[in-house]
């Protein structure tokens, strides 16, 4: 039996844990109105089997599943989709212009892949990708509302960590689904007296004056809530945003700091690890250091190679 964890909040949104890796890591959100559903993000093509379990438990039908809807193309957020509108007939994907084209022939996006995480563990965590028909596609451009069952979910232009990125602002909640834009905050992590949020400067596309302006542009909303794809539902946005935007600018620094050290994307992982431990331990988040950097290690890594490009098409 697939083995899923589900944490149901208000106003019909559900926090699906994709398993990537780990529990706690990546999730997904099923939205339900007036029995019109759909996903946003999807988790991996191995994903796709919790959440046709997710669907079975609750009550629901393939046929109510009506729009699957990715943040941005990384196949943490996206490796699902082909899947997904293979098992959903009645679906359409909504997916950012600049990502519309890697959904429909994902060759480009799986190569960019196989590069940044190599065979093996490509394989492992993210399976295959399935093309989807491009009749199926909407394109989201930005402002653009999508009338959900009569309810109204706005999408909005958000580069910075991608620039096929789009955040979804619900008024139903008063929260936006933020993908990576609002960065990433684990909750193994969050039980001292401050969280860790931190954003995935992940290649290829980070630009950390087009995510400070993305970040004012989402609080510009006032929303009450945030749902992170990494991971769950968070509150107290004021101290989360201005934590994520002095973290972009010192990822930024301490990646100048390195650029021309012949290990520079290691010193640059080692660095912004480091950070991490120290903001924790400060915070008494109650996990020992040696699990602390398990859990961050990865991340911090990925981090580190975005950093190296980003110092790349600068210099």
């Amino acid at each position: 039996m697939t083995e899923v964890f589900f944490q149901d909040h208000l106003c019909g949104i559900t926090c699906i844990d994709t398993m990537l890796g780990r529990r706690g890591m990546a999730s997904c959100y099923l939205i339900e109105q007036d029995g019109m559903l759909g996903f946003i993000d999807t988790g991996t093509n191995n994903s796709v089997s919790i959440m046709l379990e997710v669907l079975r438990r609750k009550g629901f039908e393939k046929e109510q599943v009506a729009y699957i809807m990715p943040t941005h193309v990384h196949l943490d957020h996206a490796g699902g989709v082909g899947g997904l509108m293979k098992e959903f007939s009645n679906a359409q994907l909504v997916v950012h212009p600049r990502g519309a084209r890697h959904m429909i022939d994902p060759s480009k996006l799986e190569a960019g892949s196989l590069a940044v995480y190599g065979e093996e563990v490509y394989q492992r965590l993210f399976g295959n990708l399935i093309p989807v028909d491009p009749l199926r596609v909407i394109h989201a451009e930005d402002e653009m509302i999508l009338d959900f069952n009569g309810r109204e979910l706005l999408f909005i232009d958000t580069p910075g960590h991608a620039r096929h990125h789009y955040c979804i602002f619900d008024k139903a909640s008063n929260g936006f689904f933020t993908g990576d834009t609002f960065g990433a905050s684990y909750p193994q992590l969050n039980r001292g007296r401050a969280p860790l949020i931190f954003p995935p400067t992940t290649p290829v596309q980070f630009d950390p004056e087009a995510w400070t302006l993305s970040l004012r542009r989402l609080m510009s909303f006032k929303p009450d809530r945030v749902f992170l794809t990494h991971y769950g539902m968070h509150l107290d946005l004021p101290d989360l945003a201005t934590q994520l935007r002095l973290t972009i600018k010192d990822y930024a620094d301490i990646a100048r700091e390195y650029a021309e050290h012949s290990q520079r994307t290691e010193r640059i992982a080692t660095a912004l690890l480091q950070g991490c431990v120290n903001h924790l331990l400060d915070q008494q988040c109650g996990v020992p250091e040696t699990q602390i950097r398990e859990l961050l290690a990865q991340d911090m890594s990925l981090n580190a190679q975005g950093l190296d490009f980003w110092l790349s098409c600068t210099e």
